[in-house]
């Protein structure tokens, strides 16, 4: 009800504030009461227009002297009806709010609650309908009583007019018996639900109740518009109001928001995605519409959080009104700006070092590694020459001597040539070449004890790292021409290159094996290797780089444990050749032959140890 019984029609007094309702709009109803606008009766009790709009205290009490409302009613009118305080905030509800929060020259309600109210008229329509403070609050949407959205009834410029409410309602009657206003009724979201609660109760147990109404009620909007626009806030958010899905995940907490940002940062995944783009309207009105507001700090403090962990953001680069003191990030294209590369040779370099993978889809732009790990990469990449100025710099004119320092090993390009032909990092052959020289003697170029490491490499048939190893070892000495500090004046004592000859496999080859069993003049021992009586191993041999089949001991004793021959029995025995083989010939023992008829194979003067050791016992 909004009258009192016991009291006369047309007094002050008949008039009770209804739930929510503000100063204004009771203070209209009882001038429409009385037949008279609400300007008219603040001028009949000498109120000031102005006074009266600013809430000044001399004209807030005269109204509550009109009124003759106990404190506490009084308070709670009063705490529907926004008061300026200091700056450009208003006092609502117990909080302090910003003035276009709830101040706008298009004035809101709910058709379903008025039409309700006219039916408690006393003379006309305009005393019984009341304007409820909740309808002021720009982040409230709906009714949540009636479902119904809220609907604009009035805009006005001038505040005069648009307080005036018996007036303006006045207008609207027509257009709510008819039920023109009447908008399809709407699911009451859980966002809305909470907003009423903490406006109605003060009640707020979620992390939301931590932040002032309108900065929490803003924040739920504009994350959730962002959650709709890049479709990450699960399969059913086409039908959920964007204020609901931002409601849903800042209700959690800190965590939550930051893990939402976290996937937004993700879905805007494109060359040119930065975090505006990701954030939208949320990071607008934190970055520029609230910017002066230290009440969204939080909110600034967890987003740049976020930006700082997805986006390669620079060093002293402002983000939300902070310096950014240190680089987190670097992403492909940053790295090769500050390496001077292209952005696919950095690319190739940070997978090359294992901070990127080959198949990461994700735009040079978006690709982003810690800044820190990036930082010997990003050197490498600005050190980088092609392999003529390499040359040039270790003083290697022979394109044949540096392609031997290539091959063993001693310098290797950062990335194939057909990512770049500037693929060669100076700083391992700086080192080289400064062990190298540290410890170089002058030479005289004439002398021709000293020779070029190569030469000295293809004199002892080894790769040049033999030689380079025992130069900066210090087994070789070193020597370097008059003048000159380049690889093609270092030296070496050819007389002391017989140190690092290799040593030769520890046992003979096939042939000489061969000769001193006298199987060599018929190729017996070959062809007993070949058709798989007699056991060879093939071994590499430093001294000639080349393999070659060699008797091994094991290999020895095989040979010697099935077979003898007149050479070895004349040594064992002590006895002429001759005599060895006319006795073995006497006791009808027969060569090693395979086989019988054309199909015999004959392997010369071998024979098995089991038939000649009756003969010599």
């Amino acid at each position: 009800m909004t009258h009192s019984s016991d009291a006369p029609p047309g007094s002050a007094a008949a008039i009770r504030p209804a739930p929510r309702e503000t100063m204004p709009s009771l203070l209209s109803r009882t001038a429409a009461l009385r037949g008279l606008t609400v300007w008219e009766m603040t001028a009949e009790l000498g109120i000031g227009q102005k006074a009266f709009l600013d809430h000044a205290e001399e004209a807030v009490a005269q109204v509550r002297d009109l009124m003759g409302l106990e404190h506490a009613r009084w308070s709670e009118l009063l705490s529907w009806t926004p008061v300026p305080a200091e700056g450009v905030r208003m006092r609502f509800r117990g909080e302090e709010v910003v003035s276009r929060s709830v101040t706008n020259p298009t004035v809101r309600g709910c058709p379903r609650c008025l039409s309700e109210d006219m039916e408690q008229a006393i003379s006309h329509a305009a005393d019984a309908m009341a304007m409820r403070g909740d309808w002021q609050l720009r982040d409230v949407h709906l009714c949540v009583r009636h479902g119904q959205p809220l609907v604009a009834l009035w805009t006005r410029s001038r505040r005069s007019e648009r307080f005036d409410y018996a007036a303006r309602l006045g207008e609207t009657v027509a257009d709510l018996r008819a039920g023109r206003l009447d908008f399809p009724l709407e699911q009451v979201t859980e966002y809305d639900t909470w907003l009423d609660e903490r406006l109605g109760a003060g009640r707020d147990e979620s992390w939301l109740g931590s932040l002032p109404i309108d900065v929490a009620a803003k924040a739920c909007q504009r994350l959730g518009e962002a959650l709709a626009t890049w479709g990450v806030a699960g399969s059913d958010s086409q039908a959920t109001p964007p204020r609901a899905l931002g409601y849903s995940v800042l209700r959690r907490g800190p965590s939550d928001f930051q893990d939402a940002l976290h996937d937004l940062a993700s879905a805007a995944s494109g060359p040119h995605d930065a975090w505006r783009k990701a954030f939208g309207g949320l990071y607008d009105w934190l970055a520029y519409g609230g910017q002066d507001d230290p009440r969204c700090d939080v909110l600034r403090d967890l987003m740049r959080e976020v930006i700082l962990d997805a986006w390669p953001v620079a060093e002293g680069e402002t983000i939300l009104g902070v310096a950014t003191p240190r680089r987190r990030l670097h992403s492909v294209a940053s790295a090769a700006k500050a390496g001077g590369v292209s952005e696919a040779v950095m690319r190739a370099l940070l997978v090359r070092h294992g901070l990127a993978e080959a198949d990461d889809p994700r735009p040079d732009a978006r690709l982003t590694v810690d800044a820190d790990k990036a930082i010997p990469i990003v050197a490498q990449a600005s050190r980088m020459i092609g392999e003529r100025q390499l040359r040039v710099r270790m003083g290697v004119p022979s394109k044949e001597r540096f392609e031997s320092l290539v091959r063993a090993g001693l310098l290797a390009p950062v990335l194939p040539l057909e990512v770049s032909k500037h693929c060669w990092d100076p700083q391992g052959a700086d080192r080289m070449m400064d062990a190298l020289l540290r410890d170089g003697r002058e030479v005289d170029g004439s002398d021709s004890g000293w020779i070029h490491p190569n030469a000295a490499a293809k004199r002892l048939r080894v790769g040049i790292e033999v030689v380079i190893r025992a130069m900066t070892a210090g087994t070789l000495r070193v020597g370097v021409l008059r003048g000159e500090r380049a690889y093609s004046a270092l030296r070496v004592r050819e007389v002391e290159l017989d140190i690092l000859r290799p040593a030769a496999p520890d046992g003979p080859t096939v042939s000489e094996y061969a000769a001193t069993v006298g199987l060599r003049r018929e190729g017996g021992l070959n062809a007993l290797i070949a058709d798989g009586h007699v056991s060879a191993t093939m071994i590499f041999n430093p001294r000639t780089r080349r393999e070659g089949r060699y008797m091994t001991q094991a290999d020895i004793a095989a040979f010697r444990a099935r077979f003898t021959t007149v050479t070895i029995l004349s040594r064992d025995h002590d006895l002429p050749a001759q005599q060895v083989s006319r006795r073995l010939r006497a006791k009808g023992v027969q060569r090693f032959q395979p086989g019988s008829g054309s199909t015999a194979e004959t392997y010369g003067p071998v024979y098995l140890v089991a038939e000649t050791e009756a003969v010599f016992a």
